[in-house]
């Protein structure tokens, strides 16, 4: 499943929807710094869940 992630939501969105994704689901993530965000979730509290990751900056 594809989850885009919008530019308002942070620790909290991301660890509800980490939550209930499943391995294989692909973030999509406006900045860098989503991903350092979404990077601290993921190693503190869904290492054993595989996901894909991508960060789509708009110009």
């Amino acid at each position: 499943m594809d989850i885009h992630v919008s530019v308002g939501e942070w620790i909290n969105s991301l660890m509800v929807r980490m939550a209930s994704a499943d391995d294989g689901d692909c973030f999509y993530l406006p900045t860098m710094m989503h991903l350092h965000a979404y990077s601290l979730v993921k190693e503190q509290s869904f290492a054993d869940k595989n996901f894909k990751v991508e960060v789509q900056e708009s110009a």
